[in-house]
Protein backbone atom coordinates (compact mmCIF):
# COMPACT_ATOMS: atom_id res chain seq x y z
CA UNK A 1 0.00 0.00 0.00
CA UNK A 2 1.59 2.95 -1.05
CA UNK A 3 1.83 6.02 1.65
CA UNK A 4 3.00 3.48 4.18
CA UNK A 5 6.89 3.54 5.66
CA UNK A 6 8.94 0.66 4.32
CA UNK A 7 9.73 -1.73 7.65
CA UNK A 8 13.46 -2.98 8.37
CA UNK A 9 15.13 -5.06 5.37
CA UNK A 10 16.74 -8.85 6.71
CA UNK A 11 19.75 -9.54 5.26
CA UNK A 12 20.25 -13.17 5.12
CA UNK A 13 18.46 -16.07 7.41
CA UNK A 14 17.38 -15.23 11.35
CA UNK A 15 20.64 -16.76 12.41
CA UNK A 16 23.91 -14.71 13.51
CA UNK A 17 26.88 -13.95 11.66
CA UNK A 18 29.15 -16.04 13.95
CA UNK A 19 26.76 -18.81 13.45
CA UNK A 20 26.68 -19.03 9.89
CA UNK A 21 30.27 -18.53 9.34
CA UNK A 22 31.25 -21.75 11.99
CA UNK A 23 28.87 -23.96 10.29
CA UNK A 24 30.49 -22.77 7.36
CA UNK A 25 33.88 -23.36 8.33
CA UNK A 26 32.66 -26.84 9.67
CA UNK A 27 30.80 -27.74 6.60
CA UNK A 28 34.29 -27.36 4.09
CA UNK A 29 36.38 -28.86 6.24
CA UNK A 30 33.76 -31.86 6.39
CA UNK A 31 32.19 -32.81 3.57
CA UNK A 32 35.19 -33.57 1.44
CA UNK A 33 36.07 -36.00 4.25
CA UNK A 34 33.05 -37.29 4.49
CA UNK A 35 32.64 -37.94 0.79
CA UNK A 36 35.93 -39.40 0.71
CA UNK A 37 35.17 -41.86 3.57
CA UNK A 38 32.05 -42.98 1.97
CA UNK A 39 33.76 -43.52 -1.63
CA UNK A 40 35.95 -45.89 0.16
CA UNK A 41 33.09 -47.71 2.00
CA UNK A 42 31.07 -48.11 -1.25
CA UNK A 43 34.51 -49.06 -3.30
CA UNK A 44 35.38 -51.99 -0.84
CA UNK A 45 31.66 -52.85 -0.37
CA UNK A 46 31.42 -53.59 -4.38
CA UNK A 47 34.73 -55.51 -4.48
CA UNK A 48 33.96 -57.95 -1.49
CA UNK A 49 30.19 -57.50 -1.86
CA UNK A 50 29.84 -56.31 1.79
CA UNK A 51 30.95 -53.25 3.31
CA UNK A 52 34.13 -53.74 5.74
CA UNK A 53 33.30 -53.02 9.48
CA UNK A 54 36.76 -52.44 10.64
CA UNK A 55 36.86 -49.89 7.59
CA UNK A 56 33.60 -48.23 8.60
CA UNK A 57 34.80 -47.55 12.49
CA UNK A 58 37.99 -46.20 11.55
CA UNK A 59 36.03 -43.73 8.83
CA UNK A 60 33.50 -43.13 11.35
CA UNK A 61 36.45 -42.24 13.83
CA UNK A 62 38.15 -39.95 11.72
CA UNK A 63 34.88 -38.00 11.03
CA UNK A 64 34.57 -37.61 14.86
CA UNK A 65 37.74 -36.65 15.48
CA UNK A 66 37.71 -33.48 12.13
CA UNK A 67 34.60 -32.96 13.93
CA UNK A 68 36.13 -31.91 17.29
CA UNK A 69 39.02 -30.13 15.45
CA UNK A 70 36.64 -28.17 12.51
CA UNK A 71 34.66 -27.01 15.37
CA UNK A 72 37.29 -26.00 17.41
CA UNK A 73 39.42 -24.20 14.10
CA UNK A 74 35.73 -22.90 13.03
CA UNK A 75 35.43 -21.13 16.27
CA UNK A 76 39.15 -19.29 16.29
CA UNK A 77 38.56 -18.38 13.08
CA UNK A 78 35.11 -16.81 13.37
CA UNK A 79 36.12 -14.96 15.96
CA UNK A 80 38.76 -13.26 14.31
CA UNK A 81 37.08 -12.57 11.56
CA UNK A 82 34.33 -10.75 13.12
CA UNK A 83 37.21 -9.06 15.54
CA UNK A 84 37.34 -5.92 13.15
CA UNK A 85 33.01 -6.23 12.77
CA UNK A 86 33.11 -5.73 16.49
CA UNK A 87 35.77 -2.82 15.93
CA UNK A 88 33.74 -1.11 13.58
CA UNK A 89 30.01 -1.39 16.20
CA UNK A 90 32.07 -0.27 19.47
CA UNK A 91 33.31 2.99 17.39
CA UNK A 92 29.30 3.02 16.02
CA UNK A 93 28.34 2.98 19.78
CA UNK A 94 30.76 5.97 20.56
CA UNK A 95 30.00 7.88 17.39
CA UNK A 96 26.51 7.59 18.94
CA UNK A 97 27.03 8.61 22.22
CA UNK A 98 28.37 11.85 21.29
CA UNK A 99 32.19 10.58 20.51
CA UNK A 100 32.96 12.16 17.06
CA UNK A 101 36.63 11.15 16.92
CA UNK A 102 36.12 7.48 17.41
CA UNK A 103 37.79 6.02 14.15
CA UNK A 104 38.46 2.23 12.79
CA UNK A 105 41.71 0.88 11.08
CA UNK A 106 41.33 -2.41 8.81
CA UNK A 107 44.14 -3.69 6.58
CA UNK A 108 42.77 -4.48 3.21
CA UNK A 109 41.34 -3.34 0.32
CA UNK A 110 38.08 -5.88 0.62
CA UNK A 111 34.47 -4.92 1.41
CA UNK A 112 35.17 -4.98 4.85
CA UNK A 113 37.80 -1.88 4.40
CA UNK A 114 35.73 -0.26 2.56
CA UNK A 115 32.71 -0.40 5.31
CA UNK A 116 35.79 0.76 7.83
CA UNK A 117 36.63 3.57 5.47
CA UNK A 118 32.90 4.64 4.92
CA UNK A 119 32.34 4.80 9.20
CA UNK A 120 35.13 6.96 9.25
CA UNK A 121 34.29 9.22 6.41
CA UNK A 122 30.79 9.54 8.03
CA UNK A 123 32.74 9.94 11.67
CA UNK A 124 34.73 12.83 9.99
CA UNK A 125 31.47 14.53 8.22
CA UNK A 126 29.54 14.43 11.66
CA UNK A 127 32.22 16.18 13.67
CA UNK A 128 32.71 18.84 10.77
CA UNK A 129 29.15 19.70 10.69
CA UNK A 130 29.23 19.78 14.67
CA UNK A 131 32.05 22.10 14.70
CA UNK A 132 29.64 23.86 12.57
CA UNK A 133 26.90 23.74 13.73
CA UNK A 134 28.43 25.32 17.43
CA UNK A 135 30.17 28.26 14.80
CA UNK A 136 26.44 29.06 13.81
CA UNK A 137 25.26 29.03 17.51
CA UNK A 138 28.16 31.24 18.78
CA UNK A 139 27.70 33.76 15.46
CA UNK A 140 23.93 34.03 15.91
CA UNK A 141 24.21 35.15 19.45
CA UNK A 142 27.01 37.50 18.97
CA UNK A 143 25.27 40.57 17.53
CA UNK A 144 22.57 42.49 19.24
CA UNK A 145 19.38 44.48 16.81
CA UNK A 146 20.67 47.51 18.75
CA UNK A 147 24.04 47.18 16.60
CA UNK A 148 22.31 48.06 13.31
CA UNK A 149 21.73 46.76 9.86
CA UNK A 150 25.50 47.07 8.67
CA UNK A 151 27.05 45.91 11.54
CA UNK A 152 25.15 42.68 12.11
CA UNK A 153 25.43 42.48 7.79
CA UNK A 154 29.48 42.61 8.42
CA UNK A 155 29.54 40.07 11.40
CA UNK A 156 27.59 37.51 9.53
CA UNK A 157 29.71 37.43 6.65
CA UNK A 158 32.22 36.83 8.84
CA UNK A 159 30.70 34.10 10.89
CA UNK A 160 29.95 32.08 7.43
CA UNK A 161 33.19 32.51 6.40
CA UNK A 162 34.40 30.98 9.99
CA UNK A 163 31.43 28.51 10.49
CA UNK A 164 31.83 27.19 6.53
CA UNK A 165 35.52 27.44 5.71
CA UNK A 166 34.50 29.54 2.79
CA UNK A 167 37.47 31.21 1.00
CA UNK A 168 34.80 34.35 1.10
CA UNK A 169 31.44 35.31 1.96
CA UNK A 170 29.14 37.94 0.63
CA UNK A 171 25.41 39.04 1.96
CA UNK A 172 23.46 40.78 -1.01
CA UNK A 173 20.40 42.88 0.71
CA UNK A 174 17.44 42.40 -2.12
CA UNK A 175 16.06 40.73 -4.26
CA UNK A 176 18.20 37.08 -4.48
CA UNK A 177 17.21 36.72 -8.27
CA UNK A 178 19.43 39.75 -8.83
CA UNK A 179 22.35 37.70 -8.03
CA UNK A 180 23.07 35.24 -11.14
CA UNK A 181 24.15 31.50 -9.67
CA UNK A 182 27.34 30.83 -10.83
CA UNK A 183 28.10 27.02 -12.00
CA UNK A 184 30.53 24.53 -9.98
CA UNK A 185 33.44 23.98 -12.18
CA UNK A 186 35.90 20.96 -11.08
CA UNK A 187 38.80 22.19 -10.05
CA UNK A 188 38.13 25.65 -8.96
CA UNK A 189 36.51 27.19 -6.48
CA UNK A 190 32.81 26.22 -5.55
CA UNK A 191 30.14 28.40 -5.42
CA UNK A 192 27.69 27.97 -2.66
CA UNK A 193 24.57 30.16 -1.71
CA UNK A 194 21.80 30.25 0.45
CA UNK A 195 18.24 32.26 -0.04
CA UNK A 196 17.86 34.74 3.19
CA UNK A 197 14.00 33.36 3.59
CA UNK A 198 11.45 34.69 5.87
CA UNK A 199 8.14 32.84 6.23
CA UNK A 200 6.60 35.65 3.95
CA UNK A 201 9.51 37.52 2.44
CA UNK A 202 12.95 36.94 0.78
CA UNK A 203 15.27 39.70 2.33
CA UNK A 204 18.62 38.79 0.74
CA UNK A 205 20.99 35.78 -0.71
CA UNK A 206 23.85 34.61 1.04
CA UNK A 207 26.94 33.97 -1.18
CA UNK A 208 30.49 32.34 -1.06
CA UNK A 209 33.10 30.22 -2.12
CA UNK A 210 34.71 27.10 -1.25
CA UNK A 211 38.73 25.42 -1.70
CA UNK A 212 38.37 23.23 -4.39
CA UNK A 213 38.75 20.42 -2.07
CA UNK A 214 36.27 20.95 0.30
CA UNK A 215 33.21 18.10 -0.28
CA UNK A 216 29.55 19.88 -0.14
CA UNK A 217 26.71 17.44 0.04
CA UNK A 218 22.88 18.26 0.97
CA UNK A 219 23.38 18.41 4.82
CA UNK A 220 26.28 20.84 4.33
CA UNK A 221 23.32 22.70 2.04
CA UNK A 222 20.86 22.28 4.47
CA UNK A 223 22.99 24.02 7.47
CA UNK A 224 24.29 26.74 5.16
CA UNK A 225 20.29 27.67 4.96
CA UNK A 226 19.76 26.87 8.22
CA UNK A 227 22.31 29.82 8.89
CA UNK A 228 20.75 31.87 6.70
CA UNK A 229 17.63 31.39 7.82
CA UNK A 230 18.62 32.72 10.87
CA UNK A 231 20.62 35.89 9.75
CA UNK A 232 17.21 36.65 7.68
CA UNK A 233 15.09 36.66 11.38
CA UNK A 234 18.44 39.11 12.66
CA UNK A 235 17.99 41.52 10.10
CA UNK A 236 14.20 41.69 10.66
CA UNK A 237 14.38 42.09 14.08
CA UNK A 238 16.99 44.87 13.27
CA UNK A 239 14.63 46.16 11.19
CA UNK A 240 11.29 46.35 13.33
CA UNK A 241 13.86 47.49 16.17
CA UNK A 242 15.44 50.58 14.18
CA UNK A 243 11.07 51.51 13.44
CA UNK A 244 10.49 51.00 17.38
CA UNK A 245 13.44 53.62 17.80
CA UNK A 246 11.75 55.95 15.38
CA UNK A 247 8.76 55.54 17.17
CA UNK A 248 9.79 55.99 20.05
CA UNK A 249 11.76 58.92 19.29
CA UNK A 250 8.89 60.23 17.41
CA UNK A 251 6.87 59.76 20.89
CA UNK A 252 9.56 61.42 22.69
CA UNK A 253 9.74 64.94 20.65
CA UNK A 254 5.91 64.71 20.69
CA UNK A 255 5.61 64.40 24.60
CA UNK A 256 8.12 67.28 24.81
CA UNK A 257 5.95 69.35 22.56
CA UNK A 258 2.99 68.76 24.90
CA UNK A 259 4.85 69.54 27.89
CA UNK A 260 6.20 72.76 26.29
CA UNK A 261 2.28 73.52 25.23
CA UNK A 262 0.98 72.55 28.44
CA UNK A 263 3.47 75.23 30.24
CA UNK A 264 2.49 77.68 27.56
CA UNK A 265 -0.82 77.91 28.11
CA UNK A 266 -1.17 77.20 31.54
CA UNK A 267 1.07 80.39 31.77
CA UNK A 268 -0.91 82.52 29.43
CA UNK A 269 -4.32 81.44 31.29
CA UNK A 270 -2.95 82.51 34.57
CA UNK A 271 -3.35 86.70 33.51
CA UNK A 272 -7.03 86.70 31.63
CA UNK A 273 -8.33 84.18 34.65
CA UNK A 274 -7.03 86.84 37.75
CA UNK A 275 -8.86 89.78 35.62
CA UNK A 276 -11.97 87.87 34.65
CA UNK A 277 -12.11 86.74 38.46
CA UNK A 278 -11.08 90.34 39.99
CA UNK A 279 -13.72 92.08 37.55
CA UNK A 280 -16.61 89.60 38.61
CA UNK A 281 -15.79 90.28 42.51
CA UNK A 282 -15.58 94.54 41.65
CA UNK A 283 -19.10 93.70 39.84
CA UNK A 284 -20.79 91.79 42.54
CA UNK A 285 -19.61 93.56 44.94
CA UNK A 286 -21.44 96.67 43.61
CA UNK A 287 -24.66 94.91 42.62
CA UNK A 288 -24.78 91.43 43.89
CA UNK A 289 -25.72 88.97 40.86
CA UNK A 290 -26.03 84.91 40.94
CA UNK A 291 -25.07 85.01 37.04
CA UNK A 292 -21.68 86.87 38.76
CA UNK A 293 -20.74 83.94 41.72
CA UNK A 294 -21.41 81.76 38.88
CA UNK A 295 -18.46 83.32 37.20
CA UNK A 296 -16.53 84.05 39.82
CA UNK A 297 -17.08 79.84 40.89
CA UNK A 298 -16.38 78.42 37.53
CA UNK A 299 -13.17 81.10 36.89
CA UNK A 300 -11.70 79.81 40.72
CA UNK A 301 -12.54 76.07 38.99
CA UNK A 302 -10.54 76.71 36.07
CA UNK A 303 -8.26 78.89 37.91
CA UNK A 304 -7.33 75.28 39.96
CA UNK A 305 -7.06 73.21 36.76
CA UNK A 306 -4.64 75.56 35.63
CA UNK A 307 -2.48 75.02 38.26
CA UNK A 308 -3.07 71.39 38.34
CA UNK A 309 -1.49 71.68 34.82
CA UNK A 310 1.22 74.17 35.91
CA UNK A 311 2.38 71.66 38.47
CA UNK A 312 2.38 68.45 35.88
CA UNK A 313 4.82 70.81 33.92
CA UNK A 314 7.17 71.80 36.33
CA UNK A 315 6.73 67.81 37.79
CA UNK A 316 7.88 66.90 34.40
CA UNK A 317 10.35 69.69 34.31
CA UNK A 318 11.73 68.47 37.36
CA UNK A 319 11.60 71.90 38.84
CA UNK A 320 9.02 71.11 41.66
CA UNK A 321 10.23 72.24 45.24
CA UNK A 322 8.28 72.33 48.21
CA UNK A 323 8.25 75.05 50.61
CA UNK A 324 7.24 73.16 53.91
CA UNK A 325 5.66 74.69 57.38
CA UNK A 326 3.95 73.83 59.92
CA UNK A 327 0.33 73.98 59.81
CA UNK A 328 -2.63 73.04 61.43
CA UNK A 329 -4.19 69.92 58.94
CA UNK A 330 -7.93 70.22 60.19
CA UNK A 331 -7.92 73.95 60.14
CA UNK A 332 -6.47 73.87 56.46
CA UNK A 333 -8.86 71.12 55.38
CA UNK A 334 -12.28 73.63 56.79
CA UNK A 335 -11.11 76.52 54.92
CA UNK A 336 -10.63 74.36 51.55
CA UNK A 337 -13.82 72.50 51.69
CA UNK A 338 -15.23 76.38 52.52
CA UNK A 339 -14.04 77.60 49.18
CA UNK A 340 -15.17 74.64 47.12
CA UNK A 341 -18.54 76.00 48.17
CA UNK A 342 -20.61 71.95 48.09
CA UNK A 343 -23.00 73.85 50.37
CA UNK A 344 -25.80 70.69 49.41
CA UNK A 345 -23.20 68.28 50.50
CA UNK A 346 -22.94 67.00 53.97
CA UNK A 347 -19.28 67.23 55.69
CA UNK A 348 -18.29 65.82 58.93
CA UNK A 349 -14.66 66.98 60.15
CA UNK A 350 -13.30 64.80 62.91
CA UNK A 351 -9.87 65.69 64.28
CA UNK A 352 -8.49 63.51 66.43
CA UNK A 353 -4.53 64.77 65.90
CA UNK A 354 -3.93 65.33 69.89
CA UNK A 355 -2.25 68.90 69.00
CA UNK A 356 -0.12 67.63 66.10
CA UNK A 357 0.99 69.61 62.84
CA UNK A 358 1.59 68.98 59.83
CA UNK A 359 4.89 69.85 57.86
CA UNK A 360 3.86 70.74 54.59
CA UNK A 361 3.98 73.29 51.63
CA UNK A 362 0.80 75.27 52.51
CA UNK A 363 0.07 76.24 48.29
CA UNK A 364 0.44 72.53 47.28
CA UNK A 365 -1.38 71.02 50.27
CA UNK A 366 -4.54 73.65 49.41
CA UNK A 367 -3.98 72.13 45.92
CA UNK A 368 -4.34 68.57 47.01
CA UNK A 369 -6.86 68.90 49.43
CA UNK A 370 -9.18 70.75 46.93
CA UNK A 371 -8.85 67.96 44.25
CA UNK A 372 -9.75 65.06 46.26
CA UNK A 373 -12.64 66.99 48.03
CA UNK A 374 -13.94 68.05 44.47
CA UNK A 375 -13.09 64.54 43.49
CA UNK A 376 -15.22 63.00 46.46
CA UNK A 377 -18.27 65.64 45.92
CA UNK A 378 -18.60 64.71 42.27
CA UNK A 379 -18.15 61.03 42.42
CA UNK A 380 -19.35 60.61 45.51
CA UNK A 381 -22.80 61.95 43.74
CA UNK A 382 -23.25 64.55 46.56
CA UNK A 383 -23.54 61.56 49.39
CA UNK A 384 -21.97 62.72 52.76
CA UNK A 385 -18.28 63.39 52.98
CA UNK A 386 -16.12 62.51 56.20
CA UNK A 387 -12.75 63.76 56.68
CA UNK A 388 -10.67 61.93 59.92
CA UNK A 389 -7.84 63.84 60.60
CA UNK A 390 -5.49 61.26 63.45
CA UNK A 391 -1.72 61.21 64.52
CA UNK A 392 0.57 58.53 63.85
CA UNK A 393 3.55 59.13 66.94
CA UNK A 394 5.02 55.58 66.10
CA UNK A 395 6.47 56.83 62.50
CA UNK A 396 6.24 60.51 63.01
CA UNK A 397 3.01 60.94 60.69
CA UNK A 398 -0.24 63.22 60.41
CA UNK A 399 -3.02 61.51 58.72
CA UNK A 400 -6.02 63.14 56.78
CA UNK A 401 -8.62 60.36 55.58
CA UNK A 402 -11.10 61.87 53.19
CA UNK A 403 -14.46 59.37 52.29
CA UNK A 404 -17.25 59.59 50.60
CA UNK A 405 -20.15 57.29 50.05
CA UNK A 406 -20.45 56.78 46.18
CA UNK A 407 -20.14 53.57 43.98
CA UNK A 408 -16.05 53.06 44.51
CA UNK A 409 -13.61 52.96 42.20
CA UNK A 410 -14.10 48.99 40.50
CA UNK A 411 -11.21 46.93 40.89
CA UNK A 412 -9.75 46.79 37.38
CA UNK A 413 -9.34 50.72 37.43
CA UNK A 414 -7.63 51.07 40.90
CA UNK A 415 -4.43 50.66 39.77
CA UNK A 416 -4.36 53.21 36.95
CA UNK A 417 -6.54 56.29 39.32
CA UNK A 418 -2.60 57.83 40.16
CA UNK A 419 -1.99 57.75 36.69
CA UNK A 420 -1.86 61.11 34.40
CA UNK A 421 -4.46 61.16 32.94
CA UNK A 422 -6.25 58.55 34.19
CA UNK A 423 -10.38 58.18 35.01
CA UNK A 424 -12.17 56.17 37.17
CA UNK A 425 -15.65 54.81 35.14
CA UNK A 426 -17.19 54.11 38.26
CA UNK A 427 -19.63 56.96 38.36
CA UNK A 428 -19.91 57.71 34.63
CA UNK A 429 -18.03 60.97 35.04
CA UNK A 430 -15.66 62.20 32.29
CA UNK A 431 -15.67 65.97 33.53
CA UNK A 432 -12.29 66.74 34.45
CA UNK A 433 -8.35 66.46 33.14
CA UNK A 434 -7.54 62.98 35.09
CA UNK A 435 -4.48 64.78 36.51
CA UNK A 436 -6.07 65.78 40.12
CA UNK A 437 -5.03 62.44 41.66
CA UNK A 438 -1.77 62.20 39.67
CA UNK A 439 -0.86 65.53 40.54
CA UNK A 440 -1.94 65.29 44.27
CA UNK A 441 0.17 62.33 44.94
CA UNK A 442 3.21 63.48 43.25
CA UNK A 443 3.30 66.82 45.38
CA UNK A 444 2.34 64.73 48.52
CA UNK A 445 5.23 62.69 48.20
CA UNK A 446 6.98 66.19 47.38
CA UNK A 447 6.01 67.54 51.33
CA UNK A 448 7.72 63.96 52.23
CA UNK A 449 4.74 62.15 52.43
CA UNK A 450 2.32 60.14 50.27
CA UNK A 451 -1.34 59.82 48.65
CA UNK A 452 -2.83 55.93 49.59
CA UNK A 453 -6.42 54.94 48.28
CA UNK A 454 -8.64 52.38 50.10
CA UNK A 455 -11.60 50.69 49.02
CA UNK A 456 -14.87 50.94 50.68
CA UNK A 457 -15.98 48.88 53.02
CA UNK A 458 -20.08 49.70 53.58
CA UNK A 459 -20.90 47.31 50.48
CA UNK A 460 -23.49 47.12 48.43
CA UNK A 461 -24.46 49.45 45.79
CA UNK A 462 -22.26 52.77 47.17
CA UNK A 463 -19.26 51.16 48.73
CA UNK A 464 -17.88 54.81 49.00
CA UNK A 465 -13.68 55.03 48.72
CA UNK A 466 -11.19 56.75 51.05
CA UNK A 467 -7.90 58.70 49.85
CA UNK A 468 -5.26 58.87 52.98
CA UNK A 469 -2.87 62.27 52.90
CA UNK A 470 -0.07 61.42 54.88
CA UNK A 471 2.40 63.97 56.03
CA UNK A 472 5.58 64.59 58.38
CA UNK A 473 4.44 65.59 61.90
CA UNK A 474 5.55 68.05 64.22
CA UNK A 475 4.48 66.07 67.81
CA UNK A 476 2.54 69.03 70.26
CA UNK A 477 4.78 70.60 72.92
CA UNK A 478 4.98 68.80 76.32
CA UNK A 479 3.39 70.79 79.13
CA UNK A 480 5.76 72.23 81.49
Amino acid sequence: MTGQAAGPQRVGPGVSFRARLTIGLIAGSLLPLAGFGLTLIVAQALTTGEPDPTLVRVVVFVLAVALVVSVVIAYLFAVNLTAPLRAISRAVERVSAGDLSARVEVAGEDELARLVESHNQLAAKLERRNVELGRILLAIGRTSPSDGLSHLVEEATASARTAFDMIDAWIHLGDPADVPVEEVVPGESRPVRAILALPDERVGVLTGRLPATRSWDAADQDLLELYASEVAVAIRNVQLFEQVEEQARRLRELDAAKDDFLRGISHNLQSPLTSIRAYADAMAAERPDRRLAIIVDQSERLHRIVRQLLAVSRLEAGTLRARTEVVGLAARIRRAWEALGAADVAFELNDASEGWLAIADPDQLDQVLWALLDNAVRHGRSAPIDVTVSAHPADGHVVATIRDRGPGVPEPERELIFERYGRGGASGETEGTGLGLYVSRSLCRAMGGDLTFEPGGRGGANPGSAFSIVLPGEAPPLEP
